[in-house]
């Protein structure tokens, strides 16, 4: 058995570690101005309501909500976005196709490479929460740590899959920037990073339930927040993987279709 992929994935990682105080830079600053634009923005709401508990939420939880929301949404992008493009772009697939290595396979590991990083950076933050906080508001466990990091693996392949599907359409398309653009905010408004989907109308939930979107966010952030049974993981995950499925299918049919529009010159 071909021991690549281990290589591509401990040297994708030692290149994310070379740059990990990039990765703390863009954190804190992201972090920083969400919970400060949370802070003042919930606190007024609450203030103005007169209210202690709002959809299920005090004050301390939106702060912690915000303040894992954002990693959560960095593990499941990890730094793949944008390198099915340049590679279209730039004529550097060329060694996927004459290489014997799967090109899809290359990509994923290098996106869970990133995804890793991130993913050991939530546990920091929260250690840290768990230490510094008072009254902690949630406390972890084996089984959320078990369902979490299930999810969140669920959680990046499907958003490998649904952003491969805007990024191969450079093979038609010499500027696909904004394909990208709207899938991350379409993730991020309807997954719930910019308002908690417990603020958004009942007949809205039912609709978005039909989506993938809330699985991609809302629901890591639920499990570890909450307590998620098993009945209720099992059937989130599923309809993940079902959605993962339809991307991955799509995404294949662009593929083969593109690389016989690939010219292999760049441009």
């Amino acid at each position: 058995m071909s021991s690549w992929p281990i290589h591509v994935f401990n040297m994708e990682l030692r290149r994310t570690l070379t740059y990990r105080a990039d990765f703390w830079v863009n954190f804190i600053g992201q972090t920083l101005f969400s919970i400060v634009i949370a802070y003042f923005l919930w606190s007024s709401i609450f203030e103005t309501l007169n209210v202690q508990t709002l959809n299920g939420f005090t004050m301390e939880r939106m702060i912690v909500y915000y303040l894992l929301v954002p990693l959560v949404f960095r593990i499941q992008q990890g730094q793949t976005i944008g390198s099915i493009s340049r590679e279209i772009y730039e004529g550097s697939l060329n060694k996927f196709l004459l290489y014997p290595i799967n090109f899809y396979g290359f990509k994923i590991i290098t996106h869970f490479a990133g995804a890793v990083f991130y993913y050991a950076q939530i546990f920091v933050i929260i250690g840290l929460y768990q230490v510094f906080a008072d009254n902690p508001i949630f406390e972890m466990s084996f089984l959320k740590l078990f369902y979490f990091t299930i999810a969140m693996l669920g959680i990046s392949i499907a958003y490998f899959c649904l952003n491969s599907l805007s990024e191969l359409v450079a093979f038609w398309a010499d500027y696909i920037w904004s394909l990208g653009v709207i899938i991350r905010f379409a993730v991020s408004f309807m997954g719930g990073a910019l308002i908690p989907l417990s603020f958004f109308p009942e007949w809205s939930m039912k609709i978005l339930n039909l989506t993938p979107f809330p699985y991609m966010i809302s629901f890591p952030m639920k499990i570890l927040l909450e307590e998620v049974a098993l009945k209720e993981f099992f059937l989130n995950m599923t309809i993940l993987a079902l959605w993962t499925l339809v991307f991955l299918f799509f995404s294949r049919v662009l593929w083969n279709k593109g690389r016989y529009r690939y010219t292999g010159v760049g441009i």
